[in-house]
Formats: structure tokens, sequence, C-alpha cells
């Protein structure tokens, strides 16, 4: 089984947040047991970076970074000419960052871990929270 997470997902899984949904937390689970892969869009990655360097979550950006590239269950997507091209057929989301996410999820016919209840009602994405 494949996934490829949001932003929020991420954070949450590894800040151990509340905020997590049950299902969410189980994909992340899997994961770490090598039952699964979850995907990681670059921009989810860059979008961390960000939220670090403005302090908005208490976390550590650098063993977040370390430990992704160090798995063999997380992979880390880039934003390519395969992922552009994806993103040009998905007009039904505007917002960049979501549109390579869902676009990355497309591409790799992987269900979303999101929370975003606009990306779970507007997208033909499979979404899992």
């Amino acid at each position: 089984m494949k996934f490829v997470t949001d932003t929020h997902a991420l954070l949450w899984h590894f800040t151990d947040s509340p905020e997590i949904s049950q299902r969410a937390k189980e994909a992340f689970t899997k994961c770490e047991q090598g039952e699964c892969v979850i995907f990681i869009p670059s921009i989810v990655i860059a979008e961390c970076m960000s939220i670090f360097d403005k302090k908005k979550i208490a976390f550590d950006f650098k063993a977040l970074f370390k430990k992704i590239r160090k798995s063999e269950n997380y992979s880390i997507i880039s934003l390519d000419q395969k992922v552009l091209l994806k993103m040009a057929n998905t007009p039904e989301v505007s917002e960049l960052h979501d549109k390579i996410i869902i676009a990355t999820a497309k591409l790799l016919r992987a269900p979303l871990i999101t929370k975003d209840t606009h990306l779970r009602n507007t997208t033909t994405v499979t979404c899992l929270w």
C-alpha cells in the first residue's frame, strides 16, 4: 500500500499531535513498521521548513528531515515535469501548494492523507482522514 501526505498530517504525526485522526495515525504507524510507503511531495518538506522557520510549531526540522531521508518507507517526490503535467490536469484545485500535492497523489495513484475538507470534497483523489 502507498499513500501521499500533506503537510499538516506529516507534522501532526511527527509531533504526536492530538489533531491527527486515528486512520491517519494508523497509516503512519504502518509506514514506520515497513508495511507501506508514504510519499511526501517536496512542497510539503518546504512547507515544514517554513513552519519551523516561523516557529509556528515546536519540532526539530533537521531531525524530521533526517528521519525521512534515512527511511525506506518515506519517499520525497520532486516537483518535476510529470508532476507539472499532472498539475495542468488538476483544475479543481487553485491553490499552488495544494495543486502540487493533489497532482502528486494523482500521478502516483495513491490516497492522500489530509484533513483538508476542501481537498477531500473537490478532488477525485481518494483521501484518508
